[in-house]
């Protein structure tokens, strides 16, 4: 880290001080911690006019406020005795921002698809580790896979991924608190391929992107299908295989979760598995969509333990269908055929009720005709028997 005071031991009290700029300075970015959630500083130049987070030459002057600190980038500053006003978290000091840079332990050559990986790396201000807890604070630092575009991988034209994000804060896998080690946890979820690990820094002011050899990730070693259970009280079942040319099988352990349809979740635990396929039984509580995450872990080929998470496995159970007994056919039988024959006997007494009414509609008609006939003779006969008499 370059220092504003050599004698400082890199770091510059400033609260009620002054710190001096040499002659000959292009440039320089100065980062101040506040007490929190006080209000911005006041810059106190060599010739005693003051600069304030409102009112700065924007034409040399790059200022960031945040809650806690401020940030000042600063072109061609004049030569000589500076100071700061304002409530200057005294338990800090005042640091002289130079060239960031991330160094992160080398990742392995071969990774894999869907590992995690703990990653561990030091953040440096020019040649000096950062030691000031706060100053960790500004920064943040993510990582993505960038493809190499090499023809020969699946993840050639493949999108840039972010695979983790670190942090020294000692929660999740970072171990301790502002030691200094900042901790990522990688997560490959992306498609099989060469890729070019990028460590992108950002501060208020500016971004750095730093470029790690280029890795190989493999296709999944480990897979998983799952076999539904065909009968009731069976169970469903998990399938593991292994792809040997990449892992020691005797070394694949997993652990995993089942969320039931009905609410429910089981765990379970493999340690051993003496050859694959390996059926792992899944209780069978309820019918319907589960939800499976599994943690797997194994030794590759080359001598490396890894770890695998997969968390969006899903199957849908159906209830079978039951076969019936042979009672039970010989009852759906009987009953069928009482069934059929009773619909006989309801379209034969419809047959006979048909007849009746054709009988009955037959001899209606004959009598309207024999009416009309005995009609019409009588009315001729009358007629004829009318013309007689007037004729006499």
């Amino acid at each position: 880290m370059e220092l504003l005071d050599s004698s400082m031991d890199n770091l510059l009290p400033i609260k009620g001080q002054r710190f001096r700029i040499d002659p000959n300075v292009d440039e320089i970015t100065l980062l101040f911690f506040r007490e929190p959630e006080s209000a911005p500083l006041i810059i106190i130049k060599p010739d005693g006019s003051k600069w304030y987070d409102s009112d700065y030459p924007v034409d040399k002057v790059t200022w960031y406020t945040d809650p806690n600190f401020d940030m000042v980038k600063i072109v061609n500053p004049d030569a000589g005795p500076w100071q700061v006003a304002g409530r200057v978290d005294e338990n800090n000091k005042a640091v002289v921002v130079s060239e960031i840079r991330f160094e992160a332990e080398p990742l392995p050559s071969q990774l894999f698809e869907n590992e995690q990986l703990k990653v561990e790396g030091v953040l440096y201000n020019g040649e000096e580790r950062v030691d000031t807890a706060r100053f960790r604070e500004t920064v943040l630092l993510d990582v993505l896979f960038v493809s190499s575009n090499n023809p020969d991988f699946d993840n050639f034209g493949a999108s840039a991924t972010r695979v983790a994000e670190f942090a020294d804060n000692g929660r999740a896998y970072d171990e301790q608190q502002g030691d200094g080690v900042f901790t990522g946890r990688f997560s490959l979820e992306v498609v099989p391929g060469e890729y070019i690990p990028t460590y992108q820094l950002q501060t208020p002011l500016y971004e750095r992107s730093f470029e790690d050899k280029a890795v190989v990730v493999e296709h999944q070693p480990i897979t998983f299908d799952f076999a539904l259970a065909e009968e009731r009280g069976q169970d469903n079942t998990l399938e593991v295989s292994v792809d040997q040319s990449l892992v020691k099988p005797e070394t694949v352990a997993v652990n995993g979760q089942v969320s039931y349809p009905n609410g429910e979740e089981r765990r379970f635990s493999v340690t051993q598995m003496e050859s694959f396929p390996h059926d792992i039984p899944l209780v069978n509580l309820a019918y319907g969509k589960h939800l499976v995450e599994l943690t797997v872990f194994a030794t590759s080929q080359q001598g490396r333990e890894f770890e695998m998470k997969l968390d969006d496995l899903s199957f849908i159970s159906v209830e079978p269908v039951v076969e019936p007994t042979a009672e039970e056919l010989a009852e759906q039988a009987r009953q069928e055929a009482e069934r059929k024959a009773e619909l006989e006997r309801q379209r034969q007494q419809a047959e006979e009720r048909q007849l009746m009414i054709n009988l009955v509609v037959v001899v209606v008609i004959n009598l309207i005709l024999v009416a009309g006939a005995v009609f019409l003779v009588w009315w001729k006969r009358r007629q004829k028997t009318s013309k007689t008499k007037k004729a006499d």
